[in-house]
Order: structure tokens, then sequence, then C-alpha cells
């Protein structure tokens, strides 16, 4: 550990959205920091104009190259860079290591694109042979150069750091297993048995990789069946009519949706709802399945990102097959039998979400940062 002010910067590769969970985070990281007297300064591709200009296709080909030349110029300017997954794997390779550098995964782009892969097969499509050749030709490469150049590697989840040591591509310990924290407003006082299940929530973008074929079927049979349930879908960055278009126009007077919701909000649609489903086929950590359990809500989901490593099924959750609508139904129907069962699965997952404040996720992560920070003696 370092007794003296330390020089940060965080290279990202999404935009700087304010209800960006990767923004959010670093933002939170960031302000942490910064009251522990360290300065950080917070890199993004629209920082550079030739990068901002682009499509989405070409960002990960074009930011290594662009942060590169930046922390040429830089490199005496910080004692460590964290780079978020792929952006600093060009400037790593030149850097010989200084400064010293942190990769910071918020899920690893190769388990991402197989999902991605399989779920479009599924459907009966494919994707095209260039972003095949970026995913599954340079990214890897990408990937494999920025963990093994860089002094430490972190991931969300046990999955992704077993997938990262399968492929030689973090050598020793291994990486650190971080996390979101929760914050305080989202804990909510201990439920018993409630009224009926009757308001289903997800929160997430309306993305494929979400689940949200599995979603929409299993919400539209609900719905279908009791006249009395309701459906929110927020933080879809897509438009409540463009959502509702994917659903029978009968049902759509009982769906409600928020593309964008700040933290107040979200915590009142939490505190309305009866159950949360999150099907998602990937995730790197899922900031609302946290919020979730934070909220006392019994919990319908996949065992992806920190449900599996936090939740346990029956325990704390109710597990899902990824792909399955008729699996999300029966999931809701036991818990709308079961009273007992739901208020008793939401206290569980209270209590897990009890280890995962922002007070204890950001120290955890500041040891594993100035652990990082530090060289070595020759």
């Amino acid at each position: 550990m370092s007794d003296r002010p330390l020089r940060f910067a965080v290279v990202i590769q999404t935009p700087r959205d304010p209800q960006s969970a990767v923004y959010i985070g670093y933002q939170a990281l960031a302000a942490t920091l910064v009251r522990r007297g360290h300065s950080v300064e917070i890199v993004s591709p629209g920082d550079f104009r030739a990068v901002a200009r682009l499509s989405g296709r070409w960002v990960p080909l074009v930011y290594p190259v662009a942060i590169a030349r930046w922390l040429h110029r830089r490199r005496d300017d910080f004692d460590l860079v964290m780079f978020h997954s792929y952006a600093g794997w060009l400037a790593t390779s030149f850097a010989h290591g200084q400064p010293r550098s942190l990769v910071m995964f918020h899920g690893v782009e190769s388990l991402y694109h197989r999902e991605l892969r399989e779920e479009t097969a599924q459907n009966g499509g494919g994707l095209s042979w260039r972003y095949r050749l970026l995913q599954e030709a340079l990214m890897p490469m990408m990937l494999r150069i920025a963990c093994r150049t860089a002094s430490g590697v972190t991931c969300f989840n046990q999955a992704e750091a077993n997938y990262l040591a399968s492929r030689n591509w973090v050598t020793g310990s291994g990486p650190a297993v971080l996390a979101h924290g929760v914050p305080g407003e989202f804990f909510a006082a201990t439920r018993t048995a409630r009224r009926p299940i009757q308001h289903v929530l997800f929160v997430g973008q309306w993305l494929p990789m979400k689940g949200i074929r599995y979603l929409r079927e299993a919400v539209t049979t609900l719905l279908r069946e009791n006249p009395a349930m309701r459906v929110t879908c927020a933080g879809t960055l897509l438009y409540g009519e463009a959502v509702k278009a994917e659903f029978p126009t009968e049902v759509h007077d009982r769906i409600a949706v928020f593309p964008r919701v700040d933290q107040a909000a979200l915590t009142k649609l939490y505190g309305d709802a009866d159950v949360f489903v999150f099907p998602s086929l990937y995730e790197g950590f899922s900031r609302a399945i946290l919020e979730a359990m934070a909220s006392g809500l019994p919990i319908v989901c996949t065992p992806v990102g920190v449900a599996g490593d936090a939740l346990k099924h029956e325990e704390s959750a109710l597990f899902l097959p990824k792909r399955s609508a008729a699996a999300i139904v029966a999931a809701i129907h036991r818990l709308r039998d079961s009273p007992s069962l739901a208020a008793r699965l939401g206290n569980a997952a209270r209590a897990v979400a009890s280890s995962y404040t922002v007070t204890d996720v950001s120290e955890r992560t500041i040891q594993v940062i100035m652990k990082a920070s530090v060289r070595p003696p020759a």
C-alpha cells in the first residue's frame, strides 16, 4: 500500500452515460479515490474526435490505437492506468510496465460473443463475417495481450475468472473477482408473506442477450391468464411503444416501460414490484440483480454474473435454465401459490446483498488497485 497520493487514470470503452452501469461504477470508484487524496482522470471514446465520429463496429479497432498514442504522451502522469477490457491492449504492449496497468473486465467479450452466436442461431439468423472476424479472431488476441502485459486483471464473477485462467491469459493467482456495490437506499424492510404475485419487474436494456424473447413469451402467457397481472420494464433504453409493439395488442395497457430511470424512481419500482425476473443469457455482473436482492424481492433468474456467485437455487432465488419461457411461467406460478416461499427467497437475497454494500465493495476494490499500483522490488 502507498501512503502518498497516487495518480490514476481510468480508460473506459463506453460513452459517459450517467445511467450506464460501467460509468456509474467508475464514477463511484473515482469519487472514493479522490476522497482519499488521490487524483483520477476518466477517459472515454468521446474524448478523441476521430473515435467519436466512428460507428460502434470500428471502435474496438481504432480506440486502442488512440489510447496507445495518448498514453505514450502521458506515461509519466500516472502511477496506474485502469483499462476497461481490451481498451489498453496496444498501450500496455509498448508501455513495458510504465505506468503500471490494471485490466478490469465488466464482462468478457469472448463469452458474450459465444452466447450471442448461439442465440442468433436459435432464432435462425447469423452474424456478419466482419463481426465474427472481430470477435473470433481479433478480440481474443487483443484480450490475451491486454491481460498478459498488464500488472493485474480483475473481473466480476468466478465463471469469467475460470475462463481467463483456462486460456492462460492470466497466470499466477489468477484475476481478482470484484463486484459492484449497492447503495443503501435499495435496502428495504424485511418482507413477509404479502399480496399475491401480480406485478412483475424487469430491469435491463431491451436486447436479445437479456433474454427478452423468453421474457416476452412468458409475460404474454401470464398477462393473458391473469387479468390482474401487470409488468414493468425499466432501463430498456428503447422507447415504450417500441417495446410494447413486441407484445400482443390486448396486453399493452398492462405493460409499463421506462427507457431511463434515475435512482430514486428505480428504488420505488423495486418497492412496488412483487417479483423480479431476469432471464439474461450472459452477464458480467448485473447491477439490477443486486438492487433487487437489496430490495428483498423474490428473484427468478438465470445463474449468470453475480447471480451465479451470490445466490443459491431454492434458497435465495429460483434459477432458470437459459432460453425457457415455460420455466419463467412455472417459477412465477410457484411464487404465486406460495407467498411464504416468495417471502423467504426475498429475505434471503436481501441478507446476501448486505455483503455488497458500496462501502464494503469499494474497500475490496481499492485494496486490489493499491496492490497493482505498487511496483514489486527488483
